[in-house]
């Protein structure tokens, strides 16, 4: 309420199927993410979910809020932490796409969890700067070495094609 007026704040949804499922089948990673709501109401959607042992997106939980910040993000964390009983963050890892109040939240409810960024949003960024096509594959195979030698082969062979396209990266923690 704001004052004698009702007025929709937030919402928060998280089905017994979904987390039950996601407890007992999924690996400690969970994927977070928020989108505009268009239309006649106006709002955030704010989304968890991981990848299912088919390669298929399994729902976690959700929430409908009026604006994306970190004081959304952190209540929906909070209720998140408590649906799924996660008192190791230690052992969880959050993909996030950059977006407004991600890291404090995270840092502020799960301080020892590890967060990366979603490769997806990380390109989108990247080809606004280096929109040529033949960088593409090159930032994917980087993504998706999982040793630091094939990292930094990877690394250099972006460096000898784009120079900036590499310097680009520098900033970004490849863990």
């Amino acid at each position: 309420m704001d004052g004698p007026v009702r007025r929709f704040h937030m919402m928060y949804l998280c089905f017994a199927a979904c987390k039950e499922g996601w407890i007992k089948g999924c690996r400690p990673l969970i994927g977070l993410d928020g989108c505009y709501i268009k239309g006649h109401h106006l709002g955030q959607l704010l989304t968890a979910i991981w990848i299912d042992a088919n390669n298929g997106m399994f729902p976690i939980a959700f929430a409908v809020t009026e604006v994306e910040n970190q004081e959304a993000w952190t209540w929906f964390l909070e209720y998140l932490k408590d649906d799924l009983k996660i008192e190791r963050d230690s052992s969880y890892t959050f993909i996030i796409d950059k977006q407004k109040g991600f890291g404090n939240a995270i840092a502020s409810i799960f301080p020892n969890a590890s967060h990366r960024h979603c490769v997806r949003h990380l390109y989108n960024n990247f080809k606004e700067k280096h929109p040529d096509e033949g960088l593409k594959q090159l930032v994917w195979n980087v993504a998706r070495s999982s040793t630091r030698v094939w990292y930094n082969k990877h690394m250099d062979k972006l460096r000898e094609l784009n120079e900036e396209a590499w310097t680009w990266f520098q900033d970004k923690n490849p863990a």
